[in-house]
């Protein structure tokens, strides 16, 4: 049979409920089994350390209620005053070499200190610590009369048969808890620092605080918390507290067992992994810790710490209080019941001695409303039948959910159940799917983990009715909001018109109406405004009548309706009801952490709120509106409710709007398109700029472009067939059912009158208005087709430059930067009629222009100089006259101003050229421009021709022979760039981009980038590598090639003749062939003559000495040099 557990488990007799300072100064027991935390060790590392290095020695610890501060005070008191092996028996667990350096630091001279120590209480200070000193050496002086107490201690510390004097205050804060509630001085502290500073190490101060000292006083004035200030700043002040692991440690230590279970090994590791939770640190000797605290349970080892640091406990005071009493379901009262091979002191064992010994702590500190909700669940589970397993569960859930932030420890599935005795899976899963289905707990799978189901005791009731006596303001534009009063539409204008408008619905109290109309401002694509007015402090209807009366306006771009409910005063209760709610929700602090509570005002809220709502609609149903002038709205009086208001909308409507273009696309007709209808209406803008005159602009098939060109284009007659049968942008009809006409009519009337013009964004602004209304969707396209149907009479001008022609690039500006787009209103006079018809005679055969306006005149002449090769438009060699008009063009940005005023100006000195004489100067000007640069093209051509002395119509005429030629050369030298112009002769014949690819390979640059230095540069090129070519013709025979050129050179020498000549010929194979017939002409004539052969070679030289010295006749003769 098994002995219980308290024969072999003890708790270290030290650990008894509180330590006295001065009372167990003395005692041998007191530190008996006494553990020197890390931290308490620290501690007193840093006092040591700090006194070494500048002397001072006043200092505070601070710490709160049970964190160990007296039995560090007597530890110290007894390392300072006992033998050093004393020391060492307590600081044994420390390291070494730290605890040499605290015995150094303190006892340095091995000598015993005096302790002096006392215990605060609401009393003066000065006369307990004279009492305390008194008692402590009673052979010391006497205080003599008039000698200040600062005097009295530091001749005490002076005369003590001993290394110094330490002064222990225990609960110093009594001290100042006293001096701040009667005004007392508490000056004495100062003096007593300063004399500590100024004691050569005689002296220690050490106050001992559980809060921060000027915490003592913060009922007092300004000034008396800045003077307390001042007296802390003379202590060091030293924190006391533990850390969780460190309070493991020390319960590991206070629990002695002669022997440890290994049925724990699971939930050591559980808890261990779920306390470091990621950080850094040993596993293993967290673990061995928690081994060590059998028979208490892992998950109980854990919590205890964070629950002694609660309001309700006091840190170490609490645990040891647990470990040593014999109180119910206590430490104690497990061990006296317990056998040896029993269960572990687990968290159901927690649950209960909390409950049982401190319920009434718990309830009175912040932790009240949890624990009560904990409480109930568990009540609840026991009247649900729960079983013992249910219990055991509940409470680990309830004990880890309770302390989770301070412990660390979340109640997660993996530790629940480690905190369990061992379970089948099978049955912990059941047992939690019991606790679920009965609302006892909960899984937040989010935080992966479980918490008690939170009630509330909350009272909702009294909390509105405070709320509504300390005058909640209602805000009644928030109440709109809130109660989601849906705008109004205005369906049958709808229907009519394609154009979806709508009403905003809005609340004010009367006498806010003049303000709120004041500053109203539509939403987009809001038509107006139905303002209700309710009356919230009790005006009579005449007077609120008188208002609606003197508020009743339809400016330019708003229209407000405004109305009165006869139904204020239920409106106005429930609003007030919903105001005190929210104001609940937002203000009351206990609401934080009481989620039924706040559940449960939600649920109000949205109680209210929809039963608000639903009384609104009833108010505005029964609401008498003013309306404008002019509405006529007897048609909604013969219904009621939202349709009544529906056909009141739809009648303001067409009264604001009656020029509204009757369009019917959803896609595209809406303030704010979506982004499928976007992309659609980009690509129809597209078509109808590029697409022109084709059928159904190009478009196969049924995409959302092509609805919208049905709908909008094509069944509106923008797009039809002229009397030439031809599909054309046309403007719209008077009888169209469209309705787009006016459209078009104001635009042509804001430019008529416009010297600059319109932006787009300006003409936009007046279709959006009354009486139109287009809506946003619509204004891209509808653009678009005004620009085409009047593009013979409407400059149109990007970025304040002329564009002659719509674009694809035109379209994405539209689209995106309207306001960068302006238009003008071109028109003629008759004194330039010549001038223009002229000019179009000659720009008629250009198949984009279809009619002899001013526009199209100027775009098709910026169009042809634009077109002109880029070399045209930069060289310096034309004449004036060409110049101009080249210049002119290309920065022309007004058709008109083009035409008739630069034009003249820049083409004739003649101020009276105009009409026909002027369109003969721009004419030739053009022709020249035209003409520019082919006729460059065959200068450089000649050139390289010549320098090849190639001709063509020697032989044949095509350029075979040059071809063959250039066959031979290639790749004969190994020069690269004569290799390339051979390879481009081997297939030359004659094309102007033939030429212009000679001339970009010997000037190194495009044909698009020349200058007239690039084009003389390629001419000397050409010549160069022609010379080079003619060369290597003449070694052609070194390879095999044949059919190659020669070279001859002749030596004479005359006495007439100052040196002797040579001459060295090159002849090609057709020069040589007709040198062999005049040779063979000149040997018959020889023969002829009978000369003798001296003779005739004579004659020959001096025949070659007279041709050699003679100027070739043509370039295309042998060459002599």
């Amino acid at each position: 049979m098994s002995e219980i557990l308290s024969h072999r488990v003890r708790v270290a007799r030290r650990f008894t409920r509180s330590i006295r300072v001065d009372a167990d100064l003395g005692d041998p027991a007191a530190l008996d089994g006494f553990i020197c935390s890390q931290s308490a060790f620290d501690a007193l590392l840093a006092m040591g350390r700090h006194r070494e290095a500048t002397g001072h020695s006043a200092f505070t610890w601070t710490g709160p209620y049970g964190s160990g501060k007296s039995s560090l005070a007597v530890a110290l008191a007894a390392l300072l005053t006992k033998p050093t092996k004393v020391a060492r028996e307590f600081l044994k667990a420390s390291d070494p070499s730290q605890a040499d350096e605290v015995i150094r630091l303190f006892r340095p001279k091995r000598r015993p200190w005096i302790a002096v120590p006392l215990v605060g209480h609401r009393a003066d200070a000065e006369i307990t610590i004279a009492m305390a000193l008194k008692s402590a050496l009673p052979d010391a002086p006497t205080r003599s009369a008039g000698e200040r107490f600062a005097a009295w201690v530091k001749r005490l510390a002076e005369m003590a048969p001993a290394e110094g004097i330490v002064l222990l205050i225990d609960e110093m804060g009594k001290f100042l808890e006293h001096a701040a509630a009667d005004q007392g001085d508490i000056h004495v502290f100062q003096e007593l620092a300063e004399i500590a500073a100024r004691s050569d190490g005689r002296l220690i101060v050490i106050g001992i605080l559980h809060q921060a000292f000027d915490e003592y006083a913060h009922r007092m004035s300004r000034a008396g918390r800045d003077e307390w200030r001042k007296i802390q700043g003379r202590f060091l002040d030293i924190p006391i507290s533990l850390a969780g692991e460190e309070q493991i440690e020390l319960i590991s230590r206070a629990i002695e067992s002669g022997w440890q279970s290994h049925a724990t090994t699971n939930s050591v590791v559980a808890v261990a992994h779920a306390l470091r939770g990621g950080r850094s640190g040993s596993l293993k000797s967290l673990e061995g810790r928690l081994r060590a605290c059998w028979p208490l349970h892992p998950t109980v080892a854990a919590l205890l710490g964070p629950v002694s640091r609660r309001r309700f406990g006091q840190s170490q005071r609490s645990i040891f209080g647990f470990l040593t009493s014999a109180e119910p379901f206590g430490f104690q009262e497990y061990l006296n019941t317990t056998r040896n091979d029993g269960e572990e002191y687990g968290p159901d064992r927690l649950w209960d001695y909390l409950r049982a010994n401190l319920e009434p702590a718990i309830l009175a500190s912040p932790d009240g409303h949890r624990w009560s909700t904990a409480v109930d669940a568990v009540e609840r589970c026991e009247a649900r039948g729960g079983t013992t397993l249910h219990l055991l569960l509940l409470k680990a859930i309830a004990l880890l959910d309770l302390f989770k932030d301070r412990s660390g420890l979340q109640p997660s599935l993996d530790l629940v159940r480690s905190s369990l005795p061992p379970l089948a899976v099978d049955v912990f899963e059941e047992l939690l799917t019991d606790l679920l289905a009965w609302s006892v707990v909960v899984h937040r799978r989010h935080a992966g983990a479980l918490a008690i189901y939170a009630g509330s005791d909350f009272d909702i009731e009294g909390a509105v009715e405070h709320a509504r006596q300390t005058g909640v303001v209602v805000d009644y534009r928030q109440l709109a909001r809130q109660a989601a009063l849906q705008p109004v539409l205005a369906k049958r204008h709808y229907e009519t018109t394609g154009a979806l408008r709508w009403f905003e619905i809005d609340l004010a109290p009367v006498h806010e109406a003049g303000d709120r109309i004041r500053i109203y401002k539509p939403a987009a694509g809001a038509a107006g405004l139905f303002l209700l007015l309710v009356s919230t402090k009790g005006e009579p209807s005449a007077e609120v009548r008188r208002v609606i009366r003197s508020q009743r306006r339809a400016d330019d771009d708003r229209l407000i309706v405004v109305g009165w409910t006869r139904d204020s005063f239920r409106v106005r209760e429930m609003a007030s009801e919903l105001a005190a709610l929210e104001h609940v929700r937002a203000n009351r602090p206990e609401l934080e952490g009481d989620a039924i509570a706040r559940r449960e005002v939600d649920a109000r809220i949205a109680r209210i709120s929809a039963d608000l709502e639903d009384r609104l609609a009833d108010a505005i149903d029964l609401a008498d509106w003013s309306l404008p002038e002019g509405v006529k709205a007897d048609a909604s009086k013969r219904l009621s409710g939202p349709a009544a208001l529906s056909i009141l909308a739809s009648s303001l409507a067409d009264w604001r709007y009656p020029l509204t273009a009757h369009l019917r696309n959803e896609l595209v007709n809406r303030t704010r398109p979506s982004s499928n209808a976007a992309a659609a209406t980009r690509v129809l803008l597209r078509a109808m700029v590029e697409q022109a005159g084709s059928d159904r602009l190009g478009m196969v098939g049924y995409p959302p472009e092509a609805g919208l060109f049905v709908s909008l284009i094509d069944s509106t007659g923008l797009y039809r067939r002229n009397d030439q049968g031809d599909l054309t942008f046309q403007a719209p009809t008077n009888d169209s059912p469209s309705r787009l006409l006016p459209l078009w009519e104001a635009v042509d009337a804001a430019l008529k009158g416009a010297a600059r013009g319109h932006t787009l964004d300006e003409l936009f602004a007046i279709w959006r208005a009354p009486p139109f209304g287009v809506r946003d969707g619509l204004l891209g396209i509808l653009s678009v087709a005004y620009l085409l149907t009047r593009r013979d009479h409407t400059a149109i001008y990007l970025d304040e430059v002329f564009r002659p022609q719509l674009d694809g690039f035109f379209v994405d500006r539209l689209l995106q930067e309207p306001g960068a787009i302006r238009l003008r209103k071109v028109e003629i006079s008759d004194v330039d009629a010549g001038l223009v018809t002229e000019l179009a005679k000659y720009l008629g055969d250009d198949s984009r222009l279809v009619a002899s306006t001013p526009l199209d005149v100027a775009k098709g002449l910026v169009r042809k100089i634009r077109d002109l090769p880029s070399w045209t438009n930069r060289t310096a060699t034309l004449s004036k006259s060409a110049t101009a008009l080249r210049t002119l063009a290309l920065a022309a940005s007004d058709p008109n101003q083009l035409l008739f005023e630069d034009l003249p100006r820049a083409m004739s000195d003649d101020s009276e050229c105009a009409g026909a004489p002027l369109a003969g100067a721009v004419l030739r000007a053009i022709a020249e421009l035209e003409a520019a640069y082919p006729a460059m093209l065959q200068a450089v051509a000649e050139t390289l021709m010549t320098e090849l002395r190639f001709k063509r119509g020697v032989v044949s005429d095509d350029y075979d022979l040059l071809q063959k030629r250039a066959i031979n050369v290639r790749g004969l030298t190994g020069n690269f760039r004569l290799d390339a112009l051979a390879t481009r002769l081997m297939t030359f014949e004659g094309r102007p981009e033939e030429i212009e690819g000679f001339a970009s390979l010997a000037a190194n640059r495009p044909c698009r980038d020349w200058v007239d230095r690039d084009v003389d540069a390629a001419r000397i090129e050409l010549a160069a590598l022609a010379q080079q070519f003619l060369k290597a013709e003449a070694f052609g025979h070194l390879k095999g090639r044949g059919d190659g050129r020669v070279n001859m050179v002749v030596y004479v020498s005359d006495p007439g003749y100052p040196e002797p000549f040579s001459s060295e010929i090159e002849l090609d194979a057709i020069e040589r062939k007709a040198a062999d017939e005049l040779s063979a002409m000149l040997a018959a004539v020889i023969t002829k003559t009978g000369a003798a052969d001296h003779v005739a070679l004579g004659a020959l030289a001096k025949l070659g000495l007279t041709l050699g010295r003679q100027k070739p006749e043509s370039a295309d003769s042998g060459r002599v040099v």
